[in-house]
């Protein structure tokens, strides 16, 4: 029987972490791919290579990494973008989605990037302690698919790691999970509420 998975996103830092940084991101992979859905990231380093790592280390898992590749934004469209000399997906993305759209713009509200695609395109949104694109997609997370009607506790997003790594309105807007149970309780609660259980059968 085919399994309709839901697609979590992680967002986070996609600059080199510390190794904390780097343990919550390998918890988050790990969590998802024993529940069983599929990961979504940026495709780029940092969390987002750390937790689809630890993601694809589960052997039996029934997901997929998924990895949202912007555009180098000095290149063709076809051109990834890169890091540090490392270009886009990193080697722990199975599924690559190559889009010729920057990671992030200002202008979010009018103007598309690759962040439009990785919130739109996740049932659920685990965001660790990030910079300036983690802290976009959040704000576009608390904007779209209906969110901002919904009450914090019922929001698809849910933030962990130190609390004072995030802003203000950001922990006002979403759940901050303590723990790693923590988060695996709130995305239990929201996708079952959206009819998607991990490894719901269809």
């Amino acid at each position: 029987m085919r399994r309709k998975l839901p697609i979590v996103g992680v967002f986070g830092q996609g600059t080199p972490i510390d190794a904390d940084h780097a343990q919550l991101a390998k918890d988050v992979g790990a969590l998802l791919a024993r529940l069983g859905t599929h990961l979504l990231t940026g495709g780029g380093y940092g969390v987002m290579e750390a937790t689809a790592a630890a993601f694809v280390a589960v052997s039996d898992r029934a997901g997929l990494s998924i990895g949202v590749v912007p555009r180098d934004p000095d290149g063709p469209f076809d051109l990834p973008d890169q890091l540090n000399g490392q270009r886009y997906p990193n080697p722990h993305v199975e599924i690559t989605i190559m889009t010729p759209l920057r990671s992030f713009t200002d202008d979010w509200r009018r103007t598309p990037a690759r962040n439009h695609v990785n919130v739109l395109s996740a049932d659920a949104i685990i965001a660790l302690p990030g910079n300036k694109g983690t802290r976009n997609e959040l704000d576009m997370a608390a904007e779209y698919c209906g969110e901002a009607a919904r009450p914090r506790q019922e929001r698809r997003t849910v933030l962990y790691g130190p609390a004072d790594r995030f802003t203000t309105r950001h922990r006002e807007l979403f759940v901050h999970a303590e723990k790693l149970g923590d988060v695996e309780a709130h995305l239990r609660r929201v996708l079952a509420a959206r009819g998607l259980a991990p490894g719901l059968p269809i």
